[in-house]
């Protein structure tokens, strides 16, 4: 009896560490394409104002 409550034991601490991992690697995942998106954002935002700037350039005849 003490064998099948110690497998018993023993398994549910194996699914709770795989669970644990892929919770970790859905973060991780999350984590990534959020920064993959500041990143994307930040460099449209960083072109819009280089093209904003090169048409008030254009503009004045500089």
């Amino acid at each position: 009896m003490a064998d099948t409550i110690k497998g018993k034991i023993e398994d549910a601490g194996e699914a709770a560490k795989n669970a644990a991992k892929n919770a970790g690697e859905a973060v991780k995942d999350g984590a990534e394409k959020l920064g993959d998106k500041a990143a994307d954002a930040a460099h449209a935002t960083g072109q819009a104002a280089k093209d904003a700037g090169q048409k008030l350039k254009d503009k004045s005849g500089a």
